[in-house]
């Protein structure tokens, strides 16, 4: 059945909307130098200059929450960041989940993997979610994998400035098609990440969009004449996509973490299989019964995490 995973991946985006609302920052970080506060001054006092709208921030939330906003190419892109105690600076995982899913799905995982000493960043790409979240963008018309690139790309280079971060150590964790797009990340950037970490990650969707679609039709539709149920842009940057190509550009240490339990590595086996033969670093580790979402294995998920990012880290803590 020819739409089957990619179908199934969809059938639930707009099933996803949060309730929860943006919370309000108690105080901004500042990536520029703090100037010491003085006396008053009897010169004239002149008006201060008034804040970008659209400057990247870094909010406290607590000591070890902080919540960002990353402007690219004019949109908002928002997240939060979630710091270990202690004295850092940290090896961090920049974590992108599964199509159609904030940022906020993955909140509690996030908070668990800074809790073993390693920061974690969680943010919606642009249009990544139907219907809006927290980041701007339209999910049918915005959204490519392009998009998706370009907004982890400018989200890490801008967290790896803030003093906790340590940025000769940071990590890409994605997962389904947040693994496809991390990936692509991570061959584009290579320098930029020690590491990959692909959960259950969905390589087969370029191949799937490439069945599907009927690149030449003058609407964007199925093969079979139905109407498509994602966005051109998305499509269109799936089928432009060869997936296991990029791998072979990067270099660093890649985790394959699957499970037994209705998985790609279940659905799609030869997927792992070339992703294995084109990653020139890479193992592949199964999760006995977990599903595509590791829905009930987030414990393992954490440990597998963290366990991947100290082991290889240059300060390996």
């Amino acid at each position: 059945m020819k739409k089957s995973l990619l179908t199934l991946i969809l059938a639930s985006l707009l099933t996803l909307t949060a309730c929860t609302a943006e919370a309000d920052s108690k105080s901004e970080f500042d990536i520029s130098p703090t100037v010491a506060a003085t006396e008053p001054s009897t010169e004239e006092i002149t008006e201060a200059p008034t804040e970008d709208p659209k400057a990247n921030k870094i909010n406290d939330l607590s000591d070890t929450e902080k919540k960002l906003v990353c402007y690219v190419e004019g949109q908002k892109v928002s997240g939060v960041m979630y710091i270990p105690e202690g004295e850092g600076p940290f090896p961090t995982v920049v974590m992108i989940g599964g199509l159609g899913m904030s940022y906020t799905y993955n909140d509690t995982m996030a908070k668990r993997i800074a809790e073993g000493g390693v920061a974690a960043v969680a943010f919606d790409c642009r249009g990544y979610v139907p219907n809006g979240y927290f980041s701007e963008g339209d999910f049918y018309k915005d959204m490519s994998p392009e998009s998706c690139v370009t907004d982890i790309l400018a989200v890490t280079d801008f967290v790896s400035e803030y003093p906790a971060i340590d940025k000769d150590n940071v990590f890409l964790w994605g997962q389904s098609y947040g693994g496809l797009v991390t990936a692509m990340a991570a061959a584009e950037n290579p320098d930029s990440f020690k590491g990959i970490i692909g959960v259950d990650p969905a390589y087969q969707m370029p191949d799937e969009a490439r069945s599907q679609f009927d690149e030449d039709a003058e609407e964007f539709i199925y093969n079979d004449g139905s109407a498509s149920e994602i966005g051109e842009p998305l499509a269109r940057g799936l089928m432009a996509v060869d997936i296991f190509e990029k791998m072979k550009l990067f270099n660093g240490k890649a985790v394959i973490l699957t499970g037994t339990n209705e998985t790609i590595d279940v659905m799609y086996p030869e997927v792992f299989d070339k992703a294995l033969a084109s990653y020139p670093n890479v193992e592949k580790i199964v999760v006995e019964g977990a599903n595509h979402r590791f829905s009930d294995h987030m414990k393992e998920l954490v440990k597998l995490t963290v366990d991947f990012v100290k082991n290889n880290s240059n300060t390996n803590p």
